[in-house]
């Protein structure tokens, strides 16, 4: 899409608007800062103002008698405290203790209780002091206490008990007198952080409101490029032609389709184009509204649409092109898919009932072998029944194998000591044809279900093995690495493979062996789809057989 030019205006006017915004941001960040310091000083300025006041009175009680009547203070003591709460912003002054809770009390309202939540009286008890805000009898008050050393000298006169100890000191002033102070300084604050803000979102919004102008101004030069270049980079052939049949405009994507045609296509008479394209497009014409044409173009497989346009002008026509070659190979993936599907389904469905009476045949098949020992022809012919019993019931296994859905358990596989085990599973076979396994692995560790990797690899030399004569070079299992994955290859020089057989190798029940049942190679595209890779075959008749295992890496 083409961006309206003149960048820079627009960037100076975001520079400025963002700046004003981030001003207000940093000042209202400021004001914050700053009263969260006030509150910071107004506390500690409580903390001084009330302990002060604490350790006055404890410093007064010093070498003296409090005596306590039924709860209350003497006239002495009570005139001191009192003296206190008028003189000062002192609330109240009392002396408590862990067990009885209020000794002595003095309050504005008298000589009455004052209770303290039992969250603080709990954290007094158990530390020796405490400050903090509460709220006693609906008012704020700021107390500070501490417990009274043993050494002031304090002595608690409490008619008919003994002194009690420890005995705490607790002091509360009153908090509104203090926070009026610091009430209008917080407002201007926020006022003035109001403000601000306020001034940077309108600058905001106006910086805004003049882009969207600018943007709205340059809307319609800005369309016109916008549709070149969307018809440009569209993934289907588009062609204008006029009521001549005479191209006028072409995509790139067109161009690519249609292929080598000598000059530009634009001014071209359809005729000129290739003979299959050309036909579609001129019977597209002769049809009022659109219509699809199906044609087949080397190894492409297009769709053409033909549909009339009335212009100004007169008549003219919209020629779409699009390649369907990927799709209509994804749609051959799917056939056989479904062919697959079809087989799984038709196997799960009888396997069970020809597996039962198959294990029956094969015991009275054994059974005379047995009885049968040593009388020819008739033993051998018990052995072929075996036999023949032994290879039906790997054909049910293969097909059951091949219908069920089969999650893969992807690890790191070493690869020489899986190739060991091949040599050793096939050790006799080999002996047999007097040939060997040669491992050539330019990569050691492959990303595979190593159950489902040694079962291909075992089909694939299994083929190899049938393919090839008594003294033949050594049947070949190599590896490498390309982009995205690590192949696997599977080598002999055998017989090797048609054109039309390479093209048939995966189809099931297809085989070229006179026993085979065509179920191994395709259970190897079975495992290959399985992982996500590929599995292809590359043979010349007379020289051998290559099959290639694609294995993508972890991802």
């Amino acid at each position: 899409m083409d961006i309206a030019d003149k960048e820079s205006e627009r960037s100076t006017i975001i520079t400025a608007v963002l700046t004003m915004v981030i001003i207000g941001v940093s000042l209202v960040a400021s004001t914050w800062q700053t009263m969260s310091h006030q509150q910071d000083i107004e506390e500690q300025n409580l903390f001084l103002t009330t302990n002060s006041v604490l350790l006055a009175v404890e410093s007064s009680l010093r070498g003296s008698t409090v005596k306590i009547d039924a709860d209350r203070l003497t006239s002495r003591t009570d005139e001191f405290f009192q003296a206190l709460e008028r003189e000062t912003d002192v609330m109240f002054v009392g002396i408590l203790d862990q067990q009885g809770g209020n000794l002595v009390t003095s309050t504005r309202q008298g000589n009455s209780p004052v209770d303290l939540p039992d969250s603080v009286a709990n954290e007094l008890f158990e530390t020796g002091e405490w400050h903090g805000r509460l709220l006693i009898n609906g008012q704020a008050v700021y107390a500070c206490a501490k417990q009274l050393p043993y050494m002031t000298g304090l002595r608690l006169d409490i008619s008919g008990k003994s002194p009690v100890f420890p005995a705490y000191l607790v002091v509360g002033i009153d908090l509104e007198k203090h926070l009026s102070s610091y009430s209008g300084l917080r407002q201007n604050a926020l006022f003035q952080a109001l403000y601000i803000l306020v001034a940077a979102l309108f600058t905001w919004g106006l910086g805004v409101s003049f882009l969207k102008r600018r943007e709205e101004a340059r809307k319609a030069a800005s369309l016109e490029r916008f549709q070149v270049r969307l018809l440009d980079s569209l993934p289907d052939g588009l062609l204008t032609l006029d009521a001549k049949l005479r191209v006028r405009s072409v995509n790139p994507a067109a161009t690519a389709i249609i292929g080598d045609v000598p000059g530009p296509l634009s001014g071209k008479v359809i005729t000129e184009l290739p003979l299959e394209i050309a036909t579609a497009v001129t019977e597209g014409a002769l049809i009022d509204g659109p219509s699809w044409k199906r044609v087949s173009l080397a190894d492409a497989y297009l769709e053409i649409m033909t549909l009339p346009l009335v212009e100004e002008g007169g008549k003219m026509f919209l020629v779409i092109i699009r390649d369907r070659t990927r799709l209509r190979n994804l749609e051959q993936s799917l056939s056989e898919a479904e062919k697959l599907a079809a087989i799984g389904t038709m196997a799960a469905s009888v396997a069970h009932e020809v597996r039962n009476p198959l294990s029956s045949l094969r015991g009275f098949a054994q059974y005379f072998v047995k009885k049968l020992t040593g009388k020819q022809p008739e033993e051998e012919y018990a052995r072929a029944m075996v036999r023949e019993a032994d290879r039906l019931n790997r054909v049910i296994t293969d097909l059951l194998f091949l219908s069920r859905p089969r999650m893969v358990n992807r690890s790191i596989v070493e690869l020489a000591p899986l190739i060991r085990d091949m040599s050793t599973l096939l050790r006799f076979d080999l002996e047999t044809k007097r040939l060997s396994i040669k491992a050539e692995l330019g990569v050691l560790q492959v990303y595979a279900d190593e159950d489902a990797l040694k079962q291909a690899l075992l089909n694939l030399l299994l083929n190899s093995l049938d393919a090839s004569s008594l003294d033949d070079d050594p049947l070949i299992i190599a590896s490498g690495r390309e982009p995205g994955g690590v192949w696997l290859e599977v080598r002999d020089s055998g017989c090797g493979m048609t054109e039309e057989q390479q093209a048939m190798a995966f189809t099931p029940f297809f085989t070229g062996k006179v026993s085979g049942t065509g179920l191994g190679l395709a259970l190897v595209q079975r495992t290959m789809t399985d992982h996500g890779g590929q599995a292809a075959i590359t043979s010349t008749p007379g020289h051998g057989c290559t099959v290639r295992l694609f294995f993508p890496d972890k991802g």
